[in-house]
């Protein structure tokens, strides 16, 4: 080939080449744009608590991260980032997609599947048992493609932070002190005390829970089995001492009520044993008529086969129940004795000393037990009028009384206070410690938008450009080795 010749030739590769290129880059941009990858922010949740790993919070709940799909996370998120009313969580949701980063070899354990005949003492975890710490979290301008890059990424960051709000509100442990459940001053005296009394229970209960969820937690040298201690302790001594106080001394601030309530509680004690004692002499009659069954022995030409009744199993099970109502009849009889003494009492505080010195036998032969189960008696007889005698003459003798149990009372309610009070910041300081910026953690913001100075492009025009300028090269050469054969032959 002449110099001249290869000179055109080179020049027609590179015009070619060049065209190719200019075409294969045309070609990118329309196919890069014509089916462009959405635009969207994303964000990396990790979640490190001590049980994320097996789906449970650090309450011991169960959790879900699609919680972050919902309306009042996204309503606060749209609101923080001052979007708010300009669009609703319904048109957002659709474009907020959450979803778990799994191992690589997720696969694997997808189609993992365990042998009978495989007796090694380590398993590998199937898919069921697999709860991801690490989610996914990306935001799509679907909704309105107009959105600028901050706006996009301030959504999505306020959204999360909104999830973080509630994930700490929602799976945390919580205490509410709050008494406005009850207002003590609508109650009488040992109403009050109960209601004092079921409620240190139920938080005393509480702190063993928590105790129990993790004994090694410590605030200030304190643990929660601490809380559950002196709660105990306010309970056993303080409302114990006061509720026999009021046993000794009949204290009430409406005695007619509490007359009344005792009096309905033995009428009800008394219909229960009238059911219970029908119940057990219907039970005993049943139990002295009964008759076992004998083991039967069944012979056969190979061997001799043993029957067992269920006659027995029966048996057992009368026998259990007439000692079950039993201990109840026993109970309902205490219960009933003890209004009665509660009852007497109160009666005795409010009957007129002259009435006391009628009531009394002159002989000196009625015993001083006698006196009182006749006085239960009598008092459980009086009519609505005299129980309103007494209780006017009552209401006077015990004022004194009242006030020192109140302010007993109170202070029975300041120390529970301070014990609650305790209490509440040591669950807060637990909470602090469970949930936090570390333990639930927002990463790795970015932001993604189709443009042609990104990788995403490169690898577009490479993957579309590349193959035309390489058949263009092709060709060239093609036509450059036909050239010189025919030089060749001439």
């Amino acid at each position: 080939m002449k110099q001249g010749g290869k000179i055109n030739w080179l020049k027609t590769t590179i015009l070619v080449l060049l065209a190719c290129g200019v075409a294969g880059l045309g070609l990118a941009v329309a196919l890069f744009f014509g089916n462009a990858a959405p635009t969207y922010a994303s964000a990396t949740l990790v979640l490190t608590f001590d049980g994320a790993a097996d789906g449970i919070a650090p309450n011991g709940v169960a959790f879900d991260v699609r919680d972050i799909t919902l309306d009042e996370v996204i309503s606060e998120g749209l609101k923080g980032a001052s979007l708010e009313g300009r669009y609703t969580p319904e048109q957002v949701r659709p474009d907020l997609v959450v979803s778990g980063v799994y191992p690589e070899d997720m696969a694997k354990q997808v189609m993992h599947y365990e042998s009978l005949l495989n007796f090694t003492a380590n398993r590998e975890l199937t898919i069921g048992d697999y709860h991801p710490t690490t989610f996914s979290i990306r935001l799509y301008n679907g909704f309105d493609k107009s959105l600028s890059k901050d706006q996009l990424s301030s959504l999505l960051q306020s959204i999360l932070d909104a999830y973080r709000a509630r994930f700490a509100k929602v799976y945390a442990f919580g205490l509410d002190t709050d008494n406005a459940l009850f207002a003590l001053e609508d109650y009488d005296y040992p109403q009050q005390l109960q209601i004092i009394k079921e409620q240190l229970d139920t938080m005393s209960a509480y702190a063993l829970e928590l105790y129990e969820h993790d004994p090694a937690f410590r605030l200030n040298g304190a643990g929660f089995n601490d809380i559950s201690v002196r709660l105990n302790t306010l309970i056993d001594s303080n409302i114990s001492r006061l509720n026999a106080e009021l046993t000794i001394n009949a204290l009430t601030n409406d005695p007619a009520r509490l007359l009344t309530q005792y009096q309905f509680e033995i009428r009800s004690l008394n219909n229960q044993l009238e059911k219970q004692t029908q119940e057990l002499a219907k039970l005993d009659k049943l139990i002295d008529s009964y008759e076992k069954n004998e083991i039967i022995y069944l012979s056969t030409t190979d061997a001799l086969t043993k029957i067992d009744g269920n006659s027995s199993e029966t048996y057992d099970t009368l026998i259990a129940r007439r000692k079950d109502v039993a201990d109840g009849i026993t109970d309902i009889n205490y219960q009933i004795a003890t209004y009665k003494l509660l009852l007497s009492d109160l009666v005795t505080e409010e009957t007129p000393e002259s009435e006391q010195t009628a009531s009394q036998p002159s002989d000196g032969e009625t015993a001083a037990g006698d006196e009182g189960t006749s006085s239960a008696e009598t008092v459980a007889a009086m009519t609505d009028e005299e129980l309103a005698a007494a209780a006017a003459e009552a209401e006077l003798a015990t004022n004194a009384r009242r006030e020192q149990l109140e302010a007993r009372i109170n202070a029975l309610l300041s120390e529970s206070d301070a014990i609650l009070s305790d209490f509440k910041a040591m669950i807060e300081a637990y909470n602090s410690e469970k949930i936090n910026d570390l333990t639930v953690a927002v990463t790795q913001f970015k932001y993604y938008a189709p443009r042609l100075l990104s990788g995403s492009f490169i690898k577009q025009a490479i993957k579309t450009a590349g193959p035309i300028v390489t058949l263009g090269f092709m060709v060239c050469v093609a036509l450059i080795i036909v050239s010189r054969r025919k030089e060749s032959a001439c």
